[in-house]
């Protein structure tokens, strides 16, 4: 297999990558601010686009909340749920690869 076919078949993996490091320094920012309260929410700084597009997922999915002043804190349960339903969907995913890997390979042993 040529490296040109590899490449295309990587790049969801950097997505998944630059979606986990973008989730890992806006938790980093608000951990170290001690941002856990709507009355200890801090301003991000957010640079980059894939910042802001994960805020926005973490904030939909209970991990972030937004204060009345416009700033952000961390909701340490709604991290902990996001977190769960994260790996359920990994494990999903998984299982479901794995099941068609094995359907692939059942389908090659009949034929031949």
């Amino acid at each position: 297999m040529s490296g040109a076919a590899v490449l295309p078949s990587l790049i969801p993996l950097f997505v998944v990558l630059a979606m986990r490091r973008a989730e890992a320094r806006i938790h980093r920012q608000l951990s170290d601010a001690r941002a856990f309260t709507a009355e200890s929410a801090v301003d991000l700084t957010l640079n980059r686009s894939m910042d802001k597009r994960r805020l926005k997922g973490l904030i939909d999915g209970g991990a972030v909340r937004t204060a009345a002043n416009g700033r952000h804190f961390l909701d340490a349960d709604g991290w902990t749920r996001y977190q769960g339903r994260r790996r359920q969907r990994v494990l999903l995913v998984v299982s479901a690869l794995v099941a068609l890997v094995g359907i692939g390979l059942g389908l090659l042993f009949v034929l031949q």
